[in-house]
């Protein structure tokens, strides 16, 4: 064999072997970026979120999807189909940024008619700088490049892992996966001691303020609604835009007053609303004050996270048009209740061994 025909022989397998890389990752798509997965069961994990949403929002049948943190994570699509319409895909961000929410809107808007946005507002996030993914994401994944797709083609975890994992569930399906991505519910404890694990309530009085008689944005918050929500409502005038905050537990509201933050969070949330009632296209439900919720600690892992039946609650709730906001003075109302509440169990210097004998009309 000569110089040259080995050259040409080198070059041929070479190429032969990038092509063979190229077409498997492509065939199989373990993150479904070209193609839904029919013949096995994607690794549709927390751990794999930030890729696997890139497949999601590209490949799968949908009008509707459910943006959010953690708090969005235990819905169940299916639920939402039967009450609310229409046919959902969870698009959830595990602690993820505005901005990190508009990228998923954005390739959601991009690949798909949505008619509607299930959209869950946590007021913490708004303090986030609103260009900054709090979760960094795969971009390429997100664009429609396909020149930067070789660093989906050449992945190591993807050729030596994920395709794999794949190939061991060849066959298989999941009809439930659309529900059950990224749910966390039966993985935890909950109740009063999961909810104060890292809260101590301290009975000190710390210095907030008062809510003014008319919120207004911060600049921080301002650059988030104004660059990361408003810009898509405006835009789509045909989607209805479900806007709702979680209902975090009261040791949540306790852990805010000891820091100080407060009524800041709740005049934004305010503020937020005041805006967002602008907008036909725009639904706002307030579960932060549903005190069977959020006095009730059997519901939280922590003081954030509450249980997927209150998720499935949420939903039945929006259904029926309860817990909705027509006029930002309801949500002061619900604020007021929090701020009460807080109030109380800080005198108490401790988590009460009956909240509920606290009248928050007093």
């Amino acid at each position: 064999m000569t110089r040259k025909q080995w050259g040409l022989l080198t070059l041929s397998l070479l190429l032969l072997t990038i092509g063979g890389i190229i077409g498997t990752v492509v065939l199989i798509d373990p993150f479904e970026i070209y193609h839904q997965a029919t013949a096995f069961i994607p690794p549709i994990t927390n751990g794999t979120q930030n890729y696997a949403n890139a497949g999601i929002a590209k490949s799968y049948e949908y009008d509707s999807v459910i943006i959010g943190s953690s708090m969005t994570e235990n819905f169940r699509p299916s639920q939402m189909d039967s009450l609310l319409g229409g046919r959902f895909v969870k698009l959830c961000i595990n602690g993820g940024s505005p901005y990190n929410h508009r990228q998923m809107m954005e390739l959601a808007f991009r690949t798909h008619d949505v008619t509607r946005v299930f959209y869950g507002l946590d007021v913490e996030a708004l303090t986030y700088f609103y260009t900054t993914p709090k979760c960094e994401m795969p971009e390429y994944l997100y664009d429609d490049d396909l020149f930067n797709d070789t660093a989906y083609w050449f992945n190591h975890s993807v050729l030596a892992r994920y395709i794999p994992q794949c190939l061991k569930t060849l066959g298989q399906s999941d009809p439930d996966q659309r529900d059950t991505m990224y749910m966390w519910g039966d993985l935890y404890e909950y109740g009063k001691e999961a909810a104060l694990r890292y809260v101590t309530i301290t009975g000190e009085t710390v210095e907030q303020g008062d809510l003014p008689e008319v919120p207004e944005l911060s600049q921080q918050s301002g650059l988030n609604v104004y660059s990361n929500l408003l810009p898509f409502i405006e835009a789509h005038p045909d989607t209805e835009f479900i806007v709702f905050f979680p209902p975090y537990s009261l040791v949540q509201w306790v852990d805010f007053y000891q820091q100080g933050t407060m009524i800041y969070h709740l005049e934004q949330k305010e503020a937020v609303i005041r805006i967002l009632l602008g907008y036909d296209n725009v639904k706002i439900y307030d579960f932060q004050a549903e005190l069977d919720w959020v006095t009730a600690l059997d519901n939280y892992i922590d003081a954030w996270h509450y249980g997927p039946w209150i998720n499935d609650a949420i939903v039945e709730r929006v259904a029926a048009g309860e817990n909705r906001i027509t006029d930002w003075a309801q949500a002061r109302e619900n604020d007021e209740v929090i701020c009460r509440y807080v109030e109380y169990i800080e005198a108490c210097g401790a988590w009460p061994d009956d909240i509920s004998a606290l009248d928050a009309g007093e």
